[in-house]
């Protein structure tokens, strides 16, 4: 027999039940107390319904306490989960790092230095560099060419077509603001000049050294070629510049330009530049990669420097339409090296613009926030509508101009040896335990296994044991009974471990699969995939199916559950708009130069979400209890554009006790724009919690970012759907969302008496309950007995 409480005759009121949950004063502090209400049922607000805006939370009228137990502080913590359930951990940042085939500045072995040579050369560093006639003077006479020959005829004379690198298209975010974008630079190098057919290799590193360290005297440098490289170049390549600097700065260029010398030149290039330097910079990714200094006899059509090729992030998924055409040139050198002809045959076409979805404001935000309140972490920012990406921040950062044209030596070892890992992409690269925000998955699965409804009570108990095994709540006192809203709202681990081991692991793994968890997005990234449990995993791996202790770690986004923070968003956007899990949109455009456009990116459907719409609504309105009902978790992201969010905290690396903390929900509660994901790295023995370590973050984001000008567009973006969608206020229902049935009480309740009067069931360690044959729509395709 099932308890049935309701508005029972003779019923004294018990203040502070929100929703059928036993709980403490619902507003978060500064909010005024609202307008009492009518007991009448007929004049109640909906405690489904999400208020909007600057609007106070919505307070239930007095209902019978169900056996109301200490409400403790917020989570502080992961619970521990048994040894015999964590099974094997996953490595930490299950993630591949990007620049791992990075340009590096090549090393010039001490043996083979031109500069070291110079010393065995006799050369006085003192006296005048020597020049080309006078190296040509000390060679044998040479057989002059024929008389009345043309250039072309004559030994030394050249003519090659070269290749012209067009310039690389831009990276833009959605308001036109360069992510990635091209300048001219310049570096040193030499020219030489006909040396004489008889030259040694002594004089043309002679030739070659003194003009390097006339460089490197003027400019303070200690730039080096290897002799070998000098000389080859000299025997097949001498009519193009061999250059031997780093990129010069502009002072330097001045600098060089006073102190001209025959042989020495500014050899211009086009190279890329990322003007927002740290910022986006695990999304944009950088180019480099080039070939090798080219050596060996010049051939036609090569290039006359080498193009930049994309690495890692937009530069490399968008490189053929970045890299352009290049142009045509044809060039004729005299016998001597002068040049005496120069014909463009075809102009290079530069590259097509990308154009983002996203807000470079936010983004900077979002970053910002990251590097002020933690060591590690991400934040991922959504457009609940369309799927845009508005921010996508990974935390620390690098900066992508440190590989232009090539990285030093000291700087990628510091990048790579530096243990907080700034070249890994966490937002949409890092797989992390879902913890409880996967309780929205569980949740929803549940409810539309038909196994619970909205107004079904369960226990929260400290604690919750299977077989001889003991797990915890986080709060270590019992909470009372709850429904899912509850539970939701106080992230009761326990309550979870016991409604999952009667709907089943693949409830929740079902669940998880159509809200787009453990498996690419569609970015076009490199992207984790995830994983998410289920049955059949479990049974071909194991030879069984899963236990109770282990859907149970599950239904916390425990054990073998991993999902990326840009997951989470997008799950966090498909609840928010309740009809679609749509696929994260990163690039709105492609446009040539004038801006024409070449190829658009149509929001994209990944499938529809298919739940029962009250399912969805129990969900939604304990998100929203999370942040704005005082006993809520996750109520230090409290905004007046109303928030909804869930809360998460859990072990990552057991061996170290290093743990992780999520918030991840959507804005507006009610008609939403924006999804969000922050998730929080912990330290090795470091207290965090989803509460106090992810959610302020979210809070501090709302402050920033919603200025009057953004705050009123996002509110009036979401006027306009709910104008869109014909919405209109709903009736009261106040009674389709009571607590109506519990499965912890037999017998009918008597009139008159008062339920929390009647015996309950022992609460401190609860066991898993007996399954009940008939119960649940969808018993036989999400439970199987084993």
């Amino acid at each position: 027999m099932f308890l049935c409480l309701g508005h029972a005759v003779g019923q004294q009121p018990v203040p502070g039940i929100q929703s059928g949950v036993v709980t403490g004063d619902p507003r978060p502090e500064g909010v005024e107390p609202p307008v009492p209400v009518s007991a009448d049922p007929a004049e109640v607000p909906d405690m489904l319904a999400i208020p909007r805006f600057e609007e106070a939370p919505a307070v239930a009228p007095p209902v019978p306490s169900v056996r109301a137990l200490p409400v403790g502080e917020e989570e502080a913590g992961p619970v521990d989960i048994p040894k015999e359930l964590q099974g094997e951990q996953p490595a930490i940042l299950r993630a591949e790092p990007m620049a791992t085939e990075a340009d590096v500045e090549e090393a010039v072995p001490e043996k083979d230095s031109t500069l070291k040579k110079m010393d065995t050369l006799g050369v006085d560093a003192s006296e005048a560099p020597v020049t080309a006639s006078e190296v040509r003077a000390q060679a044998p006479p040479e057989n002059p060419g024929q008389v009345g020959s043309s250039v072309l005829t004559r030994t030394e004379a050249r003519t090659f077509t070269f290749a012209i690198p067009a310039p690389r298209g831009q990276i833009l975010d959605r308001n036109g603001y360069p992510l990635a974008q091209n300048k001219v630079a310049y570096y040193a190098a030499i020219t030489f000049p006909f040396l004489g057919s008889e030259v040694s290799d002594a004089e043309v590193l002679r030739y070659a050294g003194e003009r390097m360290v006339h460089v490197n005297n003027t400019l303070g440098t200690d730039w080096d070629l290897a002799g070998k490289a000098v000389i080859d170049h000299y025997r097949h390549r001498r009519w193009v510049p061999l250059t031997f600097s780093s990129v010069l700065t502009d002072s330097e260029v001045d600098e060089l330009n006073r102190q001209k010398m025959e042989g020495l030149t500014l050899h211009p290039v086009y190279l890329r530049h990322y003007p927002q330097n740290k910022t986006l910079s695990h999304v944009v990714g950088y180019v480099g990669k080039r070939p090798p200094r080219t050596t060996g006899p010049i051939v036609n059509d090569e290039d006359l420097w080498g193009p930049a090729i994309g690495v890692d992030g937009l530069e490399q998924t968008f490189d053929a339409e970045l890299k352009g055409t290049p142009g045509r040139v044809n060039v004729v050198f005299e016998g001597d090296g002068t040049k005496v002809k120069e014909e463009v045959l075809s102009r290079p076409r530069p590259g097509f613009n990308i154009v983002t979805s996203i807000d470079l404001e936010m983004q900077k935000i979002c970053e910002e926030l990251l590097a002020a309140n933690m060591k590690r972490g991400a934040m991922v920012v959504m457009d609940v509508r369309n799927g845009d990406v508005m921010a996508m921040a990974s935390f620390p950062q690098f900066d992508p101009n440190d590989f232009i044209p090539a990285i030093t030596q000291d700087k990628y070892a510091v990048l790579v040896n530096d243990p907080a890992k700034p070249l890994f992409p966490r937002a949409f690269r890092g797989t992390y335990p879902a913890a409880s925000t996967f309780k929205v998955v569980s949740a929803l699965g549940f409810l539309e296994s038909g196994y619970i409804t909205a107004n079904d009570l369960y226990p929260c108990p400290n604690a919750w044991s299977v077989g001889n095994l003991v797990m915890r709540n986080w709060n270590k006192n019992g909470e009372g009974s709850m429904n899912v809203v509850g539970a939701l709202t106080r992230s009761c681990n326990t309550w979870f471990y016991e409604v999952s081991t009667r709907a089943g692991a693949d409830s929740m793994s079902y669940m998880a699969t159509r809200l787009g968890l453990g498996e690419k997005s569609g970015l076009p990234l490199k992207e984790a995939d995830g994983f998410i449990p289920n049955n059949r995993y479990w049974a071909d791996k194991y030879g069984y199916l899963m236990s109770d202790g282990e859907e149970a770690v599950m239904s916390i986004g425990q054990g073998k559950v991993e999902v990326t923070p840009l997951q989470v968003a997008r799950m966090m956007a498909a609840v928010g708009n309740g009809s679609q899990v749509l696929k994260p949109r990163l690039v709105l455009q492609v446009q040539d130069i004038n801006h024409e456009l070449e190829r658009t990116f149509p929001v994209e459907v990944a499938n529809n979400l298919n739940v029962d719409s009250h399912s969805l609504k129990a969900v939604q309105r304990g998100l929203y209890d999370v942040v704005n009902a005082g006993n809520g978790t996750g109520k230090q992201a409290y905004h007046k554009i109303t928030v909804s969010g869930k809360t998460g905290t859990g072990q990552w690396n057991v061996a170290l006790k290093q743990n992780i903390s999520w918030f991840a929900g959507y804005f507006p509660s009610k008609n939403p724009i924006y999804s969000f994901s922050v998730i929080y790295e912990g330290d090795p023995g470091e207290v965090v919690s989803g509460g106090k370590t992810s959610a302020p973050v979210v809070g501090a984001f709302l402050e920033q970012y919603l200025n009057e000008e953004n705050y009123n567009k996002v509110r009036e973006r979401a006027e306009g759907i709910a104008a869109e969608q014909g919405e209109e206020e709903e009736p009261a229902s106040y009674r389709d969302f009571q607590p109506t049935t519990s499965i912890f009480r037999e017998g009918e309740v008597p009139p008159g008496q008062d339920p929390a009067a009647m015996p309950p069931v022992q609460e401190q360690v609860a066991q898993p309950q007996p399954l009940q044959e008939n119960n649940g729509g969808l018993f036989k395709i999400f439970k199987r007995k084993r």
